[in-house]
């Protein structure tokens, strides 16, 4: 039976998450209410972050992100998601500023890290790119197990330039979109959230998931309310 209060989305459909997306499957939010970054003498991890010296405090801050699956597993609205894919008739695409794997960990297949992932490291020797479980750490910093050389989170920190390739496909899958969901983002951190400005979501149905930040502009229809919660009443259509 469908839920009376449930909402349909056409597709093609392109998830656009943030932080808030993950609350559910208790990581914190940035900037929302108890975020990390709320308190505004405490900065983002930046690229000058990256030193031999700086790379512990580095690792520690992303410490909450990276315990096992085993401890960390999707959100309700994680699933949900996922679900969705599997009973849509068209595509649906996660654009997801979110570090924690949790989209693929659910069963999303079509999934576009614009900031990277947790799940992997990088040396900063040879630039080997390996999983962060073939990690041997030493003084609270992991090493490649290839060549030895320290590594960094194979994340995007402020002050680097985010993959060409994953905003490339990400403005393709905005562009053809029928319907665009915002989940659990403020939408103030760019360039990712040039992708859905007015500009570029003009033509597409745009629907709004969010506990307390309300929507950039009159286009969207708000869902107020947590992730786990609005995220279920979605159904395709």
């Amino acid at each position: 039976m469908i839920p009376a209060d449930s909402v349909p989305v056409a597709g093609p459909v392109v998830f656009f998450t943030g932080a808030g997306i993950s609350v559910g499957a208790g990581l914190p939010t940035y900037r929302g209410t108890g975020g990390l970054y709320q308190d505004a003498s405490v900065e983002p991890p930046n690229a000058e972050d990256v030193t031999p010296e700086r790379l512990p405090s580095l690792w520690a801050r992303f410490q909450p992100r990276l315990r096992t699956r085993d401890e960390l597993v999707p959100s309700a609205a994680h699933l949900a998601i996922a679900d969705l894919e599997r009973h849509s008739p068209k595509p649906v695409t996660i654009i997801t500023q979110n570090v924690d794997g949790l989209h693929s960990d659910a069963g999303s297949t079509r999934v576009i890290e614009l900031h990277g992932t947790l799940r992997t490291m990088r040396c900063l020797i040879h630039q080997h790119s390996l999983p962060i479980t073939d990690a041997h750490w030493h003084d609270h910093v992991p090493h490649c197990p290839v060549c030895g050389g320290i590594c960094r989170p194979n994340v995007v920190l402020f002050g680097e330039s985010l993959p060409g390739s994953a905003f490339g496909d990400a403005q393709v899958a905005i562009r053809e979109a029928e319907t665009i969901v915002a989940v659990g983002t403020s939408a103030v951190v760019y360039p990712a959230a040039f992708l859905i400005d007015a500009q570029h979501t003009a033509s597409a149905t745009c629907i709004w998931i969010n506990p307390e930040d309300a929507p950039p502009n009159g286009h969207w229809t708000w869902l107020q309310g947590s992730a786990d919660t609005q995220v279920a009443r979605l159904r395709s259509l």
